[in-house]
């Protein structure tokens, strides 16, 4: 029996033992820096803050203004492509005076129609010229500056349909 008492005696000595060390430590005061995870930078204005690691100053809307014209231009450049891609110049076979072309293209996503043709103004004159129609279309949903409203969280997203148009003209003399 005196060995239960005994380890009885000791478990409560421990027990006593970590609960003056974590009291201690719980009251003691702290004298640690308190951690910034955004540091706010009032240069322009409200809402602005440093990218973390920087010291550049941005507000989220910015940075989501930016996602958006980023994708816009991606969609514009890869409708180009596919213009220039649509825009195929026939040719004229031996004894014709005439020729029409016409293409589809596409490219990232993004198509385009193509009309080109060819006629011989004079023996070895010819003029040349084409149209291009492309559909530039895309959207983009940015996870940047999200606002919580009464209905659940809004993620702002925007979306766009362009038709734009690519032409040449030229003159081709062959000898």
């Amino acid at each position: 029996m005196s060995i239960i008492s005994s380890n009885r005696r000791a478990a409560r000595m421990v027990a006593a033992a970590v609960t003056i060390g974590l009291t201690a430590v719980i009251a003691a005061p702290s004298h640690a820096a308190p951690v910034e995870y955004v540091k706010v930078c009032s240069l322009y204005g409200a809402g602005f803050f440093y990218i973390p690691g920087t010291d550049t100053c941005s507000n989220a809307n910015q940075i989501q203004t930016n996602q958006f014209d980023i994708a816009r231009a991606q969609t514009r450049a890869s409708t180009g492509t596919a213009m220039a891609a649509s825009l195929v110049a026939p040719w004229l076979p031996t004894g014709t005076n005439y020729a029409v072309s016409t293409h589809w293209a596409t490219y990232d996503g993004q198509h385009a129609a193509g009309f080109s043709g060819l006629v011989r103004v004079s023996g070895n004159f010819v003029f040349s010229g084409g149209f291009s129609l492309g559909l530039d279309k895309g959207s983009l949903t940015s996870l940047t500056n999200r606002t919580q409203t009464e209905y659940g969280t809004a993620i702002p997203a925007q979306s766009w349909s362009d038709v734009r148009g690519l032409g040449r003209a030229g003159f081709m003399y062959a000898w």
